[in-house]
């Protein structure tokens, strides 16, 4: 076999000693090398001609060291540099002569990690012998050079910064955040104009990265203070790395953790989630590192005693100096959630002030409003007779917004004034701003105005509409609407509930595109794949696990402890025998065994390996051919997304490292030892001390070159995604509308900067911090539309205290705070006006349209809005969310109720202020028997912002003698709370708490008490008979519920069996007799026609048994 080094260099490191032939005849090595260990066993030593950085990396600069002449017998088995004295002029000189030998006697050996059109197919097939030799002899990969992608976005002009400018802070905690003072963020400025853009953006992104920083900062030093708390913070303890991977992300350590108390849902458990960021430390949190998670496969979490996640690290140099024989201690905050800060906070940094769009607006509060630019000359769209004909023609995307025919206009003065202001607003106005109260038809006006220009401009005019959304359920909800009039959507981000919308996300368009080449060319999709970036990471992955490997070794060459210069010259030819100078495997090297007989035992050396890799999958350690490589793009596709939480990429296992089992003890006080020039003059008992520190050195060494090798594996999978997202931009040039949330309009922001679109339109922008929807705009933008309310929920935060700071005021409340132009809906669709009422001191202009003015009542109650108040105190849960527990039993009774009374499950929501509740409620009706129960919805008030429903029961919660009432002090809160109701809402609470501890609670409240109409509050709530009008039951506790146990009253049913006639026997019953068995005696004359059937009603007649 012919030496592959002296082959590819004309010279070899092992000189005559090599095993392997200096000529061109004979094979070259094998080109599918085994990394497994048994090549390594089978041939001496690690085979280093199989990654030819191995030279560069453990070679020093300057000459090359003397190689040493050896004591004693020669060995067997041949060593690097042995030999290479002997070694002739006249050989180094005509190397590279035998080289190009044997690559004519060769031609496609020498084809290791190579590209090209002449790849050695498996089995010899496709083999042209005949090619010519250039042809024959394929290019090596090489990675040393590779360069990140050229950025998308200019960032010169922020060479010209200081370097304290808020743009090159780091958006992850550093240890200063953590363990120094953290200056006081600046002011969201609300009543006046910001002095700069520089001013206004340094700002929004302080403020932010303080409301990110805070929870992680509180969390650590609450541990290091012994005052955790549970509800903030979790620690996971016996963290431990198991495998790293070589993901598409970058490096990722699989971590095994164990969870202290009670076994966690992990399916429904916010914890640990892709994005969120955890803390690990040894000593207490002294020292810690920053990790993100990003693998949270719930195949790893079903064991509570063998739970799994996959980390990255923060910081480069703890990607691989990370000790796997220590136990960690980890912790996460369990406020906020990093993967939507982290993006958004790159964005302000990246934004130039120059080229911000809307600088008058958004910074100097300017009135004077332009029309979009590119729609200067469009006369169509300020004709009000069209726009009231698209009106009229538009598609009834949304129930609640159904008209008959004669309600629909007919012309401009059939049109609330208010809609045509906001429609001409939104169509005419570069930056439009409008206010719709609960139920005036926001979103409908939204969906019209996308249709209109649709309809007036072309994508090549336009771009693509973006529609922006805080929550993915308003985003899918608005999307579904566009679908009923244009197709031609994506949406970007995964996390689609929509079954209508999840196949136009953008990973399904991309997988469609891949399973249609043919539509994939009409559209211009290029679905191949940077191939060459694939075959660098795949060569870059083997030379890695090849340097972890050198990690493990536990007696490493002498000869590379003398290329680096950790022992002398002298030190390594004054050992009696050559077998530990080039031999890694102690079984092979008795005399370096001998040598250390001072030393304390060590571990069996088949259990000691800091990388197990015999992990390997088998195609990794085979040369991939082109469909291996295709399959590796397919993977990268579909999992180089977080939001998708795919992870793929190849795993090596962790194992204790060697280096920790040579005792401490031993090593003592070395250093006199380190240079004595004959090793065996070394004391017996200081030898593994000195081996220790050699081998220390040598493994930093090795480090150091991975941590070089890390950071261009990092490049190359920025190459790789780089090329995927020119596909992807390729992909939503193809569509009309692309729809995402504030958070993914950061995260893809490189994409939107791509795709220049000039109309935005934000879907709850009232909820949306101004950050958000600053860092999604691109310069291109021209139109922006924002539609809110900011009467109803305000942005939320992670640190309330920083509510001081404004950072809770969104740019559409600040806006209108400051009188800039907007339009205002103000005719409600969904409340009946009894129910309206109760937001009138919010909304004192808001009116009724004739449609919810003829609701029927609710059926079973007297009334269709009761306050049950009541003085039954709540307690503090799980999770220091409050409960209390007679509004738990009432609230589920009453459901329970209204569904006896023929309501569906998806009639009625339960809705309450606190997490803990909710939770409580839904645990009362599974418990319960009662058909549907289980079904009805329960949730917070914030999470059911923007829905609506026929019936409505408001769990208000709070009662106390601390005269404490947390949220519902929220006017945002009570707003939302208390519009969500269309034909029924019934309030559980205590009234005259909270009139005493609120201006707007008691000003509802008296409001219910007005002399001149029947009173809507009180301790019972009255419960109207269905079949006997005149009965009325009082009930106010859960058990006085059982008087009405089968939704009727206490009087008999009185109705009659429509099949048989016979009277109903059994207490009054909500429902008809459909499907109840008769059990009255049946009498029927039997076929003998001498007698009767004895049997019951219901039940079949028999025979004549007598006859």
């Amino acid at each position: 076999m012919s030496c592959r080094e002296f082959i590819n260099t004309g010279s070899c490191r092992f000189g005559d000693s090599c095993k392997f032939a200096h000529s061109a005849s004979g094979s070259s090595h094998p080109s599918k090398p085994n990394y497994r260990g048994s090549d390594r066993k089978a041939n001496g030593r690690i085979k280093e001609e199989q990654f030819g950085w191995f030279d560069e990396v453990l070679t020093p600069k300057g000459p090359t060291p003397k190689s040493p002449t050896p004591k004693g017998p020669t060995s067997k088995s041949a060593t690097p540099g042995k030999g290479a004295s002997a070694r002739s002029r006249q050989d180094q000189q005509t190397g590279s002569q035998q080289q190009q030998q044997q690559q004519q006697n060769h031609p496609t050996k020498n084809n290791r990690g190579s590209g090209g059109n002449n790849r050695n197919q498996r089995g010899g097939e496709g083999r042209n012998d005949n090619c010519s030799q250039q042809n024959q002899v394929k290019p090596k990969v090489i990675y040393a050079d590779v360069q990140r992608p050229k950025p998308i976005m200019d960032s010169s002009w922020k060479q010209q910064l200081p370097k304290d400018n808020f743009r090159f802070q780091s958006v992850f905690p550093t240890d200063a955040d953590i363990n120094e003072d953290y200056p006081e963020p600046p002011e969201n400025i609300v009543h006046k104009a910001y002095d700069s853009t520089e001013h206004y953006l340094e700002t929004h992104f302080k403020l932010l990265r303080a409301d990110c920083i805070f929870p992680v900062r509180d969390a650590i030093q609450s541990y290091r203070y012994g005052a955790v708390d549970d509800n903030d913070m979790t620690k996971y303890i016996n963290v431990r790395p198991m495998a790293l991977l070589f993901a598409n992300i970058g490096l990722v350590h699989r971590m095994s953790f164990f969870v202290e108390g009670h076994r966690v849902n992990w399916r429904q458990s916010k914890r640990l989630i892709p994005g969120a960021i955890v803390c690990l430390s040894v000593d207490n949190f002294e020292h810690f590192r920053f990790a993100t998670v990003v693998e949270r496969d719930l195949e790893f979490l079903q064991n509570p005693r063998d739970l799994r996640i996959g980390i990255k690290f923060i910081k480069p140099d703890s990607q691989l100096d990370f000790d796997p024989d220590v136990c960690y201690t980890m912790i996460e905050s369990m406020q906020g959630y990093f993967e939507a800060y982290q993006h958004v906070l790159r964005c302000l940094q990246d934004i130039d002030p120059s080229t911000l769009p809307f600088q008058p607006q958004l910074v100097g509060l300017e009135h004077e409003l332009e029309s979009p630019a590119y729609n200067h000359h469009n006369q169509r769209i300020r004709d009000d007779d069209y726009l009231v004909e698209s009106l009229r023609k538009f598609p009834e995307v949304l129930k609640k917004n159904r008209r008959s025919e004669s309600q629909k206009p007919s012309k401009p003065s059939e049109v609330q004034p208010s809609v045509m202001d906001a429609m001409q607003r939104m169509l005419t106005k570069e930056f439009a701003v409008v206010q719709g109260p609960p139920g005036t038809g926001k979103t409908f006006l939204g969906l019209l105005t996308t249709r209109i220009l649709l309809e007036q401009f072309s994508t090549s005019t336009t771009g693509a509409i973006v529609v922006v959304c805080q929550t993915n359920h308003a985003l899918d909800q608005f999307l579904e609407g566009i679908m009923t009039f244009e197709d031609r959507i994506i949406r970007l981000g995964s996390r689609s509930k929509s079954a209508i919308v999840t196949p136009r996300t953008l990973y399904n368009v991309r997988m469609h595109y891949k399973d249609n080449p043919t539509e994939a060319r009409n559209d211009n999709i290029r679905n191949s794949a940077p191939v060459r970036f694939f075959k660098m990471k795949d060569k870059l992955e083997k030379d890695m696990v090849a340097l972890l490997e050198e990690l493990a070794v536990e007696y490493a060459p002498l000869s590379k402890f003398l290329e680096l210069g950790i022992i002398s010259q002298e030190q390594h030819d004054s050992f009696a025998s050559d077998d530990w100078v080039n031999f890694s495997e102690p079984e092979e090297a008795p005399t370096a065994r001998t040598w250390l007989q001072a030393a304390p035992h060590l571990q069996d050396p088949h259990n000691i390996s800091v990388f197990d890799d015999a992990s390997l999958q088998d195609d990794y350690v085979q040369e991939i051919d082109e469909e291996e490589l295709q399959e590796r793009v397919d993977e990268f596709i579909s999992g180089n997304l977080l939001d998708e939480q795919k992870m793929s990429g190849n795993v090596v296992n962790v194992k204790p490292s060697i280096v920790r089992h040579l005792n401490d003890a031993s090593v003592g006080d070395v250093q006199p030892y380190l240079r004595i020039p004959n090793v065996h003059d070394i004391p017996g008992h200081k030898r593994m001390g000195v081996y220790k520190i050699w081998l220390q050195r040598y493994q930093t060494t090795i480090i150091k070159k991975l941590g070089e090798l890390n950071e261009k594996f990092n490049i190359i999978g920025e190459n790789i995604r780089a090329g995927f997202r020119q596909n992807d931009a390729q992909i939503l040039r193809t569509a009309r509308v692309i729809g995402m949330t504030t958070t993914a309009a950061s995260k893809y922001h490189d994409l939107l900067y791509v795709l220049k679109p000039k109309i935005m339109i934000c879907e709850e922008a009232s909820e949306t911090m101004e950050a958000h929807i600053t860092s999604a705009l691109t310069p291109t933008v021209q139109h922006l539309i924002l539609i809110g309310d900011h009467e109803q929920l305000r942005p939320s935060m992670s640190v309330d205290d920083l509510k001081a700071f404004n950072i809770d005021v969104s740019l559409f409340e600040r806006l209108v705070t400051n009188h800039f132009p907007y339009s205002m809906l103000d005719c409600q669709r969904r409340m009946r006006p009894e129910i309206r009422k109760l937001i009138r001191p919010i909304y004192k202009n808001l009116w009724d349209h004739d449609s919810v003015c003829h609701y029927d009542n609710v059926r079973g109650m007297v009334d269709n809005l009761w306050f049950l108040t009541h003085d039954e105190p709540d307690m503090v849960g799980q999770n220091n969310s409050h409960i209390n527990v007679h509004e738990v039993g009432v609230a589920a009774k009453l459901a329970a109720y209204l569904l006896q009374q023929d309501y569906e499950p998806h009639q009625i929501t339960i809705l309450t202020m606190y997490a803990g509740q909710r939770l409580k409620i839904m645990e009362k009706l599974r418990q319960s028997n009662a058909p549907g129960a289980n079904e009805v919805r329960v949730s917070t008030v914030d999470g059911f912002q923007g829905e609506e429903n026929d019936i409505i029961i408001l769990s208000l919660v709070r009662s106390n003698s601390n005269n404490s009432i947390g949220f519902l002090k929220t006017s945002n809160r009570i707003c939302v709370g208390l519009s969500r109701a269309k034909m029924g809402m019934y309030i559980l609470g205590n009234a005259q708490l909270l009139k005493e501890q609120s201006k707007l609670w008691n000003t509802i409240i008296t409001s219910l008490l007005k002399p001149n109409r029947r009173f809507k509050i009180g301790n019972r709530i009255e419960l109207q008979c269905p079949r006997h009008p005149e009965m009325i039951s009082l009930v106010g506790l859960e058990a006085e519920f059982d008087q009405v146990q089968n939704g009727g009253c206490s009087k008999p049913c009185g109705g009659v069996f429509p099949d048989c006639g016979h009277p109903c026997p059994f207490q009054c019953h909500a429902g008809d007799h459909a499907g109840m068995l008769c059990n009255h005696p049946c009498g029927k004359p039997l076929q003998c026609g001498n007698h009767f059937c004895s049997g019951n009603c219901s039940d079949r007649c028999r025979p004549c048994m007598t006859c």
